[in-house]
């Protein structure tokens, strides 16, 4: 055998983590999207890993016709790119959440570490 036929595809890990508070969506998972593909979902006070090739990927979040903003990660071999995610708002906001601002009805951002609050 050479190395090629043993060599391990090289990857690096997203974690994204969803907060437990909060009374909207709280029954809810949010789907994930990895480059414009479904890659699984995460409910409330969950968090969920995905083992990606090295490069650029987008990261986006969806509920029905609402979403977070996509954001662009860099995953370096053998590196971890940790996110957190939670709604956009609270449960008073609804109507503006579903229509002027369903863009921004799931929050996503990029932390120093993974962790459920």
């Amino acid at each position: 055998m050479d190395d090629e036929e043993t060599a391990v595809p090289a990857h690096g890990t997203v974690v994204l983590s969803r907060v437990r508070g909060g009374y909207r969506d709280m029954l809810r998972g949010y789907d994930v999207l990895i480059d414009d593909t479904r890659v699984g979902s995460i409910r409330r006070g969950k968090t969920v890993r995905f083992e990606l090739p090295p490069g650029e990927h987008r990261l986006q979040l969806k509920i029905a016709w609402c979403s977070s903003r996509p954001l662009t990660v860099q995953v370096v071999e053998g590196g971890t790119v940790s996110f957190m995610c939670a709604p956009g708002g609270d449960a008073s906001d609804a109507l503006t959440a579903v229509t002027v601002d369903k863009d921004d009805y799931i929050t996503l951002q990029q932390t120093s570490w993974p962790t459920v609050p």
